[in-house]
């Protein structure tokens, strides 16, 4: 659904007032349909082992040392756990709860936090924060296993907003936006809340903390700074359109890209604007910054090179494809995925290609990258280790048949 969405307006830019709507109609389409893709969960590597939410909205534990054997699945250290729908009998909070609601989905990349594996998740207009332990998973007969540091927020039948960005740990506080309008901060040992701050407009987007502060964007055009301690509000800023990425922050700068075609530059401190570059179409994938430079993939085919103190462009370079996943930059590389499946290697410092990999499914989940490993997670229920030196796929998970 999205993908039909981004082609209806690279067909027709005077869709440009609907896409908007559209966008909010997919994601609900996505949340209520079968398990066809549900999602497009990033990776957290913690110890030899890539945890990711599956398309079909479960989440995955794989061993890398296992999968380069092509080992049979799970292997040892290996597993594959079904997130209970909210209000399913005898899943989360026992078999007093009401009917199961929607599927569940898997749009934020998990996170770990010690023997923990946090997965927040989307279920029509529904979500949840799920605390799991990450060694031995517990829940049994659909409960929580609290000796195993194991909770759900909110508890029992109980549920926020459905969440798409992905959460953010500081210590033993979580931080995560929900489509209910709230930033929250939970309790990573309990998962009991401490605080939260209303937005006024749904959160697709992740947080992002530094120095003490949580910076929050929303539908409704509006950018956040807001304390770690209490929530209270620092600043807000309103931009001329719907913010599309999840805030990156670098020195004394946010970048962030709109639906307005443009990736801004604020200033972290006022909230300011600083400057804007304009692409397009939508800059949709988190920016990435690195040394003086921002690099932005677009939905107009192209990730930019732009310096982060000036806004000018340093280089571009065209792909085949929307621009969704976040890219990643290792060893002066830069890895980009295209939407429909092609994965570019690019000099960093001059934009030069460097060597391409074709996949041929739609990539459209943020990319990890370990050394010279990529790990990209595609729409045919895939992930794929790819060696960036060499373009060679190291190996290769599908998990449509995992039961």
């Amino acid at each position: 659904m999205v993908n039909m969405v981004i082609g209806l307006f690279k067909k027709n830019r005077k869709l440009l007032k609907l896409i908007p709507c559209l966008l909010i109609l997919s994601l609900l389409v996505i949340g209520c349909a079968g398990p066809t893709f549900q999602g497009w969960s990033g990776f957290t590597e913690h110890d030899g082992i890539l945890y990711f939410g599956g398309i079909n909205g479960r989440l995955f534990a794989v061993d890398i040392a296992a999968r380069s054997q092509n080992a049979t699945f799970p292997s040892q250290n290996e597993w594959v756990f079904t997130i209970p729908s909210p209000g399913a009998p005898g899943t989360i909070c026992g078999p007093a709860c009401a009917p199961a609601s929607s599927q569940t989905s898997i749009y934020a990349t998990p996170l770990v936090i010690g023997d923990i594996i946090c997965v927040s998740t989307y279920s029509g207009n529904t979500g949840k924060l799920v605390a799991i332990n990450r060694l031995a998973p517990g829940y049994s007969e659909g409960v929580p296993q609290r000796s195993k540091g194991e909770w759900t927020y909110p508890s029992g039948v109980n549920s926020i907003g459905a969440i798409v960005g992905s959460p953010v740990a500081v210590d033993n506080t979580l931080f995560v936006g929900s489509s209910d309008n709230k930033l929250y901060a939970i309790d990573a040992v309990y998962g009991e809340k401490k605080w939260e701050f209303n937005t006024g407009g749904k959160i697709w987007t992740s947080p992002v903390f530094d120095g003490g502060v949580v910076y929050i964007s929303n539908y409704e055009k509006k950018l956040f700074a807001v304390s770690s301690t209490d929530g209270s509000q620092i600043w807000s800023t309103e931009l001329p359109a719907s913010i599309a990425s999840s805030p990156a922050v670098s020195a004394d700068t946010i970048f962030v890209g709109t639906f307005d075609n443009h990736l801004y530059a604020i200033d972290r401190t006022t909230g300011k604007e600083r400057w804007n570059f304009k692409g397009d179409n939508w800059f949709w994938s988190t920016p990435l910054v690195k040394d003086d430079t921002v690099y932005a993939g677009c939905l107009d085919d192209k990730v930019y090179a732009i310096n982060s103190s000036t806004g000018k462009e340093e280089w571009q370079f065209a792909t085949n494809g929307p621009i969704v996943s976040t890219p990643v930059l290792t060893n002066n590389l830069l890895t980009v995925a295209s939407e429909i499946g092609d994965i570019y290697i690019i000099d960093a410092g001059n934009g030069n290609l460097v060597r391409s990999v074709h996949l041929g499914y739609p990539a459209m989940a943020p990319l990890l990258a370990d050394g010279d490993v990529v790990y990209v997670h595609t729409g045919n229920f895939c992930v794929y280790s790819i060696n960036i030196q060499t373009g060679e796929k190291a190996w290769e998970f599908c998990y449509s048949n995992i039961e």
